[in-house]
């Protein structure tokens, strides 16, 4: 998985390495549920101007 901000500051996650277009990043197959967005306020390190950086989801045990 990755993490990418869009130039508009949106924040996504995508199964898939996504490809930079003008304004946003952009799923490979382009279909719902190959990304999620997520609050924009997380990860503020992660720049328009950044690679997605791979990301890992991990359940929590209780």
């Amino acid at each position: 998985m990755f993490l990418a901000r869009d130039k508009n500051n949106d924040l996504y996650l995508f199964d898939k390495l996504p490809v930079k277009g003008n304004e946003c990043w952009w799923a490979e197959t382009g279909v719902d549920g190959t990304y999620l967005k997520l609050d924009k306020s997380l990860y503020p390190e992660i720049t328009w101007e950044s690679e997605p950086v791979p990301a890992e989801l991990v359940l929590a045990q209780k």
